[in-house]
């Protein structure tokens, strides 16, 4: 039986549009807040704001983290502070939906520009790749990071200690830079007191060669590498060179599609990555190709992933273009919530399950395959 059609604490009409993504919500059999999730994070927010928005958002007792657009014109949502000191909701910041309050802002953050940030209620820190540094300062300049950081939660007095630091590096491309930072990172995290059983993570399109991840393996250990495929590019010099699986292996269809040639050798990254001792996964962004050819692409990933991938959003009506998106305007939310299905679907074989907050513009936030996840969510 359909749920009723009532956000919480809301009054007065509700509009059209929360009514029409009830319905959808019970057609795909999801909770509302998930709906909400993923239609916030694939339309933006309404504004002029070409910076975007780090928004964090209480929805049915639970708090989630964002980063959005926030200049789209014709998105549903919108913020609304109420400033009336005479009103019992003085103070308060809502999310709304055509004018319908959805959830709470706990907290609204104009820009995206920063050196590092805390995930997973405070265990695991990511640092943006310092990429200006000069290499006698690199450890140095990782340990402030750091300890910025943890300072944050250090109030009580004690020193605090990460499960897990990621470098983000999706820009870069120099493979030997990338591993020279992670060097860096791991003597910080060390010089820091950090165990050499925390993980260190990278999100890299750089990392590819037998060396580099060898050399990884000796010098720092086991690395969690994220590989980008939003920013990976195939140069014309690297795919005549010698190839990363034995030469009796399946050797490259000379009329296979690009396409299937990337996905080809970015699965054989992922596994020598995992031949030389390390976790694997993948960043991925939805919405720019039909569901079938997505299918075909990230099969082959599939097989050599150990985490949960990095599954994005790609918003919708970009003020570049909007031709990018392959659903109609009126069809792009149920288009994700199918694109949902079918990855739960791929990914079903390796038993992984998303960890919400590893992604800000995410398809999975409290419920995967109809069961909950749990948190942290932030």
């Amino acid at each position: 039986m359909e749920e009723p059609i009532q956000p919480a604490d809301s009054a007065g009409p509700i509009s059209s549009t929360v009514h029409r993504w009830r319905r959808l919500a019970v057609r795909h059999d999801l909770e509302w807040s998930e709906l909400l999730l993923i239609a916030l994070n694939l339309y933006g927010l309404r504004g002029n704001n070409s910076e975007g928005m780090r928004l964090r958002l209480n929805s049915e007792d639970e708090e989630f983290m964002l980063v959005l657009p926030a200049d789209r014109a014709t998105s549903p949502f919108s913020l609304r502070a109420h400033v009336d000191p005479s009103s019992p909701q003085h103070g308060l910041s809502e999310l709304c939906v055509d004018g319908t309050p959805v959830a709470e802002i706990i907290e609204a953050e104009p820009g995206e520009e920063v050196r590092g940030y805390l995930r997973a209620d405070g265990t695991a820190a990511t640092l943006l790749l310092q990429a200006d540094v000069e290499s006698a300062e690199l450890v140095k300049c990782y340990r402030d990071l750091l300890e910025a950081l943890a300072s944050d939660l250090a109030d009580d007095g004690e020193q605090h200690l990460f499960d897990e630091v990621t470098l983000s590096a999706s820009g870069a491309r120099d493979e030997q830079l990338i591993v020279e930072h992670l060097l860096a990172v791991r003597e910080a995290m060390t010089a820091e007191g950090l165990p050499e059983s925390t993980t260190l993570g990278v999100l890299t399109p750089a990392l590819r060669s037998k060396a580099a991840f060898n050399e990884l393996a000796e010098k720092v250990g086991p690395v969690l590498l994220f590989l980008t495929t939003e920013t990976y590019k195939d140069d014309s010099a690297e795919l005549a060179a010698e190839p990363i699986v034995p030469e009796d292996a399946a050797a490259a269809d000379p009329v296979m599609p690009v396409a299937s040639r990337q996905s080809e050798r970015l699965s054989e990254i992922l596994s020598a990555a995992r031949e030389a001792g390390h976790r694997t996964s993948f960043t991925y962004t939805v919405g720019s190709e039909p569901l079938d050819e997505m299918r075909a692409w990230l099969l082959p990933l599939a097989e050599q992933t150990t985490m949960w991938p990095s599954l994005t959003i790609l918003p919708a009506e970009s003020p570049v273009d909007d031709s990018q998106h392959i659903a109609a305007p009126d069809e792009r939310l149920d288009f994700f919530l199918e694109a949902r299905r079918l990855l739960e679907q791929i990914f079903a074989p390796t038993q992984l399950r998303p960890q919400p907050w590893r992604c800000y513009r995410g398809l999975w936030y409290r419920q995967h395959a109809g069961e909950h996840i749990e948190g942290p969510y932030v």
